[in-house]
């Protein structure tokens, strides 16, 4: 940074316009020494409290300000080219950029985003490593925006069978094996447990989702197993839920779409391992076919004969509620 916007930051700082504090966002126009029409300048608090997490936050602290502001590009300057640095600037940059409210028909402006993130490294050229954590940052953005799409979408526009449709599509675009089964393969697997929940929607069937990930260069064992429950509504069945909240028992799926965002990082990461992900999905509704509260419920205690993990057993396993 130019000597002389240092000490236009310092003559703020002393007057108290400028604390450092945490996530504090001053910006300065027409800063000495640069050419930006604006410099906003993010306080990073306690040194010792710095962390990568910390710089992630930071940088979405920077995109959210811009965006309220109407900015469509950022500059960030980089400290440190180090790889984790800037993934994390790029992690949390996407995460920041990021529109919640695709059906608010009355928007403020700030929903539209930037257009261009820069890495500024006063002149020095990115290493090949730094390169590659920009592409791992960019990766993991995107997964995690991803799941907030599929987490967020009402739940008559993210059924069970929505839910199915979205995992091919991913799993098509990324390379990965996709298996979808239905209500009869379902309780041909004897899962009762599962098929006890899902019997209660009249509308619309469960699906199980299977999705696999298996490199040819990776060892048969072990296989990662992930579990993410794709409950796209719960109304609690039988026992219905008090009705304060209930629009966003919506979210009661957002287990199975971090297992769709996570396997879509992990399609791009390309790791040395077998990862499966198992996502049961179906809506919990009252109805007369709604399981009640004292039945028997026979759980898929036996192995099937269909492997849902095709190999003995699951290194690792995951639940995620």
């Amino acid at each position: 940074m130019p000597e002389e916007t240092r000490k236009q930051l310092q003559e703020l700082q002393t007057t108290g316009e400028l604390t450092g504090k945490a996530f504090e966002c001053t910006v300065l126009r027409w800063p000495t020494g640069l050419a930006a029409a604006k410099l906003l300048v993010v306080g990073a608090g306690k040194r010792e409290k710095f962390s990568e997490t910390h710089l992630r936050h930071l940088v979405g602290a920077a995109v959210r300000k811009l965006r309220s502001r109407g900015g469509r590009e950022l500059a960030w300057i980089l400290g440190s080219t180090e790889s984790s640095a800037v993934a994390c600037v790029v992690e949390g940059a996407l995460v920041a950029d990021y529109d919640p409210d695709r059906y608010r028909t009355e928007r403020s402006g700030s929903e539209k985003g930037i257009d261009n993130l820069w890495l500024a490294t006063g002149g020095d050229a990115l290493p090949a490593e730094a390169e590659a954590a920009l592409h791992r940052g960019r990766i993991l953005g995107e997964a995690q925006n991803f799941t907030r799409d599929l987490v967020n979408e009402p739940s008559n526009r993210m059924t069970p069978t929505n839910l199915a449709e979205r995992a091919t599509e991913m799993a098509a675009r990324f390379g990965l094996e996709c298996e979808v089964l239905g209500p009869e393969e379902i309780q041909g697997l004897k899962m009762g447990a599962f098929w006890a929940v899902a019997q209660g929607s009249q509308q619309e069937p469960a699906r199980l989702i299977v999705i696999r990930y298996s490199p040819p260069d990776a060892p048969e064992q072990p296989v990662i197993g992930l579990i993410g429950k794709g409950i796209t509504f719960d109304s609690g069945g039988i026992s219905i839920k008090p009705s304060e909240n209930m629009h966003e028992m919506k979210t009661d799926m957002a287990g199975g779409a971090t297992m769709l965002g996570v396997m879509q990082a992990i399609a791009q990461l390309k790791p040395r391992i077998r990862v499966t992900a198992i996502i049961p999905a179906t809506e919990n509704m009252p109805s007369g076919n709604a399981f009640k509260p004292g039945d028997v419920i026979t759980s898929m205690s036996e192995r099937p004969s269909k492997s849902l993990i095709p190999t003995p057993r699951a290194a690792w396993c995951w639940r995620i509620p």
